[in-house]
């Protein structure tokens, strides 16, 4: 019995552990801002701060209008490649993109919310600057 009780505590500072290093790396990204074109033919220039990720839909109706700031998670998943992803609770939007600053490109995919339909985007794009 005390050897799965240590077994047991032993697993719970092991994920508290993990959690801690998680949580640094939600917001690796700070500070960084790019410019990207999709292959569908949307561009966004976005940028990455502590209250949260925020962009301006380049192509859009409004190309000077910001959106966001939302929060964000971003972990490196290689040298200079990031999965990050976050969810735009006013409109019911999900986005995660996979960012490789090596070759300069972004892989996107997003469910967007509207009244009429649901929209999937997945395209690839690259990263202007």
């Amino acid at each position: 019995m005390i050897r799965l009780l240590k077994l047991f505590c032993l697993l719970i500072v092991s994920f508290q552990l993990h959690a801690m290093e998680l949580s640094k790396e939600t917001h690796k990204l700070d500070g960084t801002e790019i410019t990207y074109h999709y292959t569908s033919g949307r561009s966004y220039h976005v940028k990455f701060e502590p209250k949260g990720v925020s962009y301006q839909y380049l192509t859009g109706s409004a190309p000077t209008k910001w959106w966001g700031a939302f929060p964000y998670t971003a972990f490196e998943v290689y040298q200079n490649v990031y999965m990050v992803s976050w969810y735009e609770k006013e409109y019911g939007d999900h986005v995660t993109l996979l960012i490789d600053f090596n070759q300069k490109i972004l892989y996107g995919s997003a469910l967007i919310v509207t009244k009429e339909k649901n929209i999937l985007h997945f395209h690839g794009a690259k990263i202007l600057k």
